[in-house]
């Protein structure tokens, strides 16, 4: 059985959360041929296939998950749990699946981002956000507007930073209405991504 397969036939999610998996685990390839080449692109699909491992889980299997495995976890995390599915699936990806370190890291931030993130990072966040079945309208319009501007031969590098800022801008304004608490990784990814397009 290969990796994939293995990973598949061990995953425990709705119908809809699975399709929104392989939809991240195809658009995370397609993401790193056109901006990072040197990604292995079988890495890649792992580590799409278990970024929402445990995205159904209940919270209390969060907690005692993040306790078997020593995660810490953030004020915005304990108050705000769902966000914990990133590093409890970093978490069994690695212990469990043995994957390397740079795929565990692109799973564990594909939620919030951070700052100056890995080209692994950055494919599976995005991919996350883009990924063909996502129809949120929000989600829906960052999609477009990647596509159109990297269909425009625009310079590749400035599309997709400029899709990173926007993707955490939207982020950003979603939790703002809601009232929610914001994690302190998105605002320093935006904060950098936005120097970043600043500089170019």
């Amino acid at each position: 059985m290969t990796d994939a397969n293995r990973i598949l036939s061990s995953i425990k999610v709705s119908e809809r959360r699975l399709k929104h998996t392989m939809g991240v685990a195809v658009c995370a390839k397609e993401l790193a041929k056109t901006h990072f080449p040197q990604l292995d692109l079988n890495m890649v699909e792992l580590a799409a296939l278990m970024h929402d491992y445990t995205k159904e889980y209940s919270v209390e299997k969060q907690f005692e998950l993040c306790e078997q495995y020593h995660i810490e976890i953030t004020e915005e995390e304990r108050l705000t749990p769902k966000l914990l599915h990133s590093k409890t699936a970093a978490a069994i990806a690695s212990h469990h699946f043995g994957l390397p370190k740079d795929a565990c890291s692109a799973i564990y931030y594909h939620t919030t981002g951070r700052a100056d993130m890995t080209p692994f990072e950055i494919v599976i966040y995005l991919a996350d956000y883009i990924e063909e079945f996502r129809d949120d309208p929000s989600c829906v319009k960052l999609r477009e507007f990647y596509l159109k501007n990297l269909n425009r031969k625009c310079d590749k590098n400035a599309v997709l930073i400029n899709t990173l800022v926007r993707s955490f801008d939207t982020t950003l304004k979603h939790l703002i209405d809601k009232g929610s608490l914001v994690d302190r990784n998105t605002i320093a990814a935006r904060n950098f991504y936005l120097r970043r397009l600043a500089e170019l």
